[in-house]
């Protein structure tokens, strides 16, 4: 039996980020082991098979990358990973960690050699060839890319996903250097990317108060942590008030779960 390749080693722990992602509990507005947030479309049960999914479509992109294949095959293989999504759930629950895990994995491909935590410039460069005279499909993301001027998930990928690079993965670092647990972590993770995130999701549902509220929530929520305060009854009230005004943060969840992937790649945290 042979032993998996880098790519197939990345893909199982990315998709072991999202099983994390999806059992940190509370989190506001999110899915997580106590409710569905400010889904009432989603149960924790659905996004268990989507992370299934998921994870199954991450290893045949690992699969292509490691035969050598071109990019239009991966573009391909991700495309029909997110159609399967959408006909599975009616929903697109984890089409953006479908996206930005197959950037990672074409990213650790292409420079096998480079420090992980120090891929951003190489995700940036793959993210250029992946949408290179590409037209986006029509979707909530896309007009509130449109509407409010900011980048998205699309900006994230050109940027080499600063919001991982530079500030979920050293927000976890510091969590762990200071004796902090895993999970204690994933919530200082959390926090930084709530704070920097331009998450269209918020913005679709709630407009900029909506992301405005995102960023002083994190902030709060990274006082807390650094405090060593358990900061779970104050996520369990802020899910409260996400549920009432309808907030939530696609786009802080998919970069978690992409992160704490990271994290358990490294050995930083351990595989769920």
């Amino acid at each position: 039996m042979r032993s998996p390749t880098t790519s197939e080693r990345l893909a199982g722990d990315l998709a072991g980020g999202l099983r994390l992602e999806l059992d940190l509990t509370p989190k506001p507005g999110l899915v997580d082991r106590e409710d569905c947030g400010s889904h009432p479309d989603l149960t924790y049960e659905r996004m268990d098979r989507s992370v299934a999914l998921a994870g199954e479509c991450l290893a045949r992109l690992a699969a292509s990358l490691s035969a050598g294949e071109p990019v239009a095959r991966q573009v391909a293989l991700g495309l029909e990973g997110e159609r399967e999504m959408h006909r599975r759930f009616e929903t697109n629950t984890h089409k953006g960690a479908i996206f930005l895990g197959g950037l990672l994995l074409s990213a650790r491909e292409r420079r096998p050699g480079t420090d992980l935590a120090r891929l951003r410039p190489v995700v940036a460069e793959v993210a250029r060839d992946v949408l290179a005279g590409r037209v986006l499909p029509r979707s909530h993301g896309q007009a509130a890319r449109g509407r409010f001027g900011v980048g998205g998930v699309v900006g994230e990928a050109l940027s080499g996903m600063p919001s991982l690079f530079d500030v979920a993965l050293p927000a976890a670092r510091l969590a762990l250097d200071r004796g902090f647990d895993p999970e204690t972590a994933a919530f200082a993770m959390m926090a930084g990317l709530m704070q920097v995130v331009e998450d269209t999701t918020a913005l679709h549902r709630c407009g900029t108060a909506g992301l405005a509220r995102l960023r002083a929530d994190g902030r709060e929520l990274q006082r807390l942590v650094l405090a060593g305060v358990d900061p779970r009854p104050a996520l369990r009230e802020l899910n409260e008030a996400y549920r009432v005004i309808g907030l939530t943060m696609g786009g802080v969840a998919d970069l978690l779960a992409m992160a704490l992937g990271i994290a358990v790649h490294l050995g930083w945290i351990p595989a769920p």
